[in-house]
């Protein structure tokens, strides 16, 4: 008598239910990151966090699109902002520039100075004042 043969125990796994986790994933991480990549709105005059990253050289574009570097009083033309920061960057360790930019500024003028930055490779950091505590 051989009863033991009968019924066989297949011990292979069913991988169906495994690739459509898998794809259900690759749809949901495809979905989220169309969604991040969009971003959102952000209002940069104000901030409440601090940054840990310090620069010694910082732009700052007035509300009359006048640029400005180190705090001089005295405005720098657009042309001659490039050859400057190379040179004052340079000197710097760590090439960090530091934009304090007017909030009535157009927006075009900030992205064109950090377009700047990144085709020299510095890192930017924008700066904001303190939002007041309500």
């Amino acid at each position: 008598m051989n009863l033991g043969q009968r019924n066989k125990v297949s011990v292979t796994g069913n991988m169906s239910s495994m690739t459509d986790l898998v794809f259900l994933l690759l749809i949901f991480f495809v979905i989220l990151s169309t969604l991040v990549s969009n971003g959102v709105n952000v209002d940069l005059p104000t901030s409440k966090g601090t940054t840990s990253v310090t620069s010694r050289l910082t732009v700052s574009i007035q509300e009359d699109g006048s640029y400005h570097l180190n705090g001089e009083v005295r405005p720098i033309s657009r042309t001659d902002l490039e050859p400057k920061l190379k040179l004052e960057m340079d000197k710097q360790a760590e090439k960090v520039l530091y934009l304090q930019v007017d909030k009535n500024v157009p927006t075009g003028q900030t992205v064109e100075l950090i377009g700047m930055a990144k085709a020299n490779q510095w890192k930017v950091m924008l700066g904001s004042n303190p939002a007041s505590a309500k």
